[in-house]
């Protein structure tokens, strides 16, 4: 979790933030160090707080997002398509690999 960050870089405090959350600077101070977790209510309320995305909040790069999408979508896939889905990365990386050999 980026909360340390993502607080240092607005100027806050961590008891801004905890009464914010009404909660106590321990808390905060727990999230930041790692030893507790937010709910995800609260994670939501951070990010809205601190107008980041919760992903920003959460520490995920936009790879890792896509990475997460894309996993969660080939989980629906049936075996015809995930064959298809094969074919069609093989093409792609021959594709780069062709391209790359060109330059």
């Amino acid at each position: 979790m980026k909360l340390k960050e993502i607080r240092l870089k607005q100027g806050l405090k961590q008891y801004q933030v905890a009464d914010f959350l009404n909660t106590t600077q321990h808390t905060i101070s727990n999230y930041e160090k790692g030893t507790s977790q937010p709910n995800i209510e609260t994670i939501i309320k951070l990010a809205k707080y601190f107008n980041v995305s919760t992903d920003e909040l959460l520490g995920l790069s936009q790879a890792e997002t896509n990475e997460t999408v894309l996993t969660n979508k080939i989980k629906l896939l049936n075996e015809e398509e995930l064959f298809k889905l094969n074919v069609f990365a093989d093409a792609l990386l021959s594709l780069r690999e062709h391209e790359e050999k060109n330059k």
